[in-house]
């Protein structure tokens, strides 16, 4: 595991060099999820590889004028991300504070009284970090980010090349949307597919609809791989579907589908193969809300259909 040194804080000045569409590295996903789920991915749309070691990452706290800044090693290659974690586990083996989740839960069956476990892939962050920043339990860390803190990607020359947030804005708990939404707290966002570049001037507002979509909280599944026209070459081809089934583990009786595809229907068998619940749905939506008989109790596999005769299965617990 690298590990990677603070730079001494000061105040990085507000001047910003404009980067031409697909020619400088930028944030593309910001996840602020539960306890210390954080991390922030790094998109190269360029054709050439980056030396991080020119970059540093920055957080400026609850609407504060001076950083806490964190500087990059490693590289990009064209067209790849890096993603960053923080990690609160202890080095020295003492302990450890509420580590990244691995996708494991450990819960007590309600039906045998013994405990059991359950993993979905969905719920691993820990697997999909490239650079686990902060593990010494510093006092100021620039991983250390909530929802109303601002983050900035920057050149070790000052040089500001992408902003989220407001730099020296206080907006409260998080940013909003119009409606008063919060955007930035407890959320995961993806930069949308149009965006070819970083936000290098500190913004009057900051609309995280403009240029930001939202997933629920500690969404991990999109992380390590950014789709953006700067790389539309094959990307048809290569293109992942995606289907995200939330809250799980459910404590409730309602299920939440999310999904990169309109989707047709929806099957939930136990596991002797008995098929408990089935709908379809007769519109091109893409996320969908069910609500399952209160009696389903266990270990349950969804299968969700995909408009493009694809079919992706997950394991759900339903307590």
């Amino acid at each position: 595991m690298k590990r990677f040194s603070l730079l001494s804080l000061a105040s990085l000045a507000f001047t910003s060099l404009q980067a031409q569409d697909c020619s400088e590295i930028f944030i593309s996903e910001y996840v602020e999820g539960w306890s210390n789920n954080k991390a922030i991915e790094i998109y190269n749309p360029t054709s050439e590889a980056i030396d991080l070691s020119q970059y540093s990452l920055s957080r400026w706290s609850n609407g504060g004028s001076t950083p806490t800044t964190t500087v990059l090693e490693g590289s990009i290659e064209p067209n790849e991300t890096m993603v960053f974690g923080l990690d609160k586990r202890d080095p020295n083996g003492e302990g450890y504070e509420a580590p990244l989740w691995n996708g494991w839960y450990v819960y007590t069956d309600s039906l045998t009284g013994m405990v059991d476990s359950i993993y979905t892939d969905e719920s691993n962050l820990m697997d999909r970090v490239d650079v686990f920043l902060n593990p010494n339990y510093d006092e100021v860390n620039t991983m250390y980010f909530n929802g109303d803190d601002a983050l900035s990607l920057e050149k070790l020359t000052g040089e500001i090349i992408d902003i989220f947030g407001k730099i020296t804005e206080d907006p409260g708990e998080a940013w909003s949307d119009a409606d008063g939404a919060y955007w930035t707290k407890d959320q995961t966002l993806v930069r949308k597919y149009g965006v070819l570049g970083g936000v290098s001037d500190n913004p009057e507002v900051f609309d995280p609809t403009a240029q930001w979509d939202s997933l629920p909280a500690n969404t991990f599944v999109n992380l390590g791989i950014h789709d953006c026209q700067c790389n539309e070459v094959g990307l048809e081809e290569t293109k992942q579907e995606i289907v995200l089934i939330f809250p799980n583990p459910n404590n409730g009786d309602v299920l939440n589908l999310q999904s990169s595809s309109i989707i047709d229907g929806i099957k939930v068998q136990n596991t002797l193969g008995q098929i408990v619940y089935h709908e379809d749905f007769n519109s091109d939506l893409a996320r969908q809300q069910i609500t399952l008989p209160n009696q389903l109790k266990g270990i349950f596999f969804v299968e969700v259909f995909l408009r493009n005769k694809e079919s992706i299965t997950q394991k759900v617990l339903l307590k």
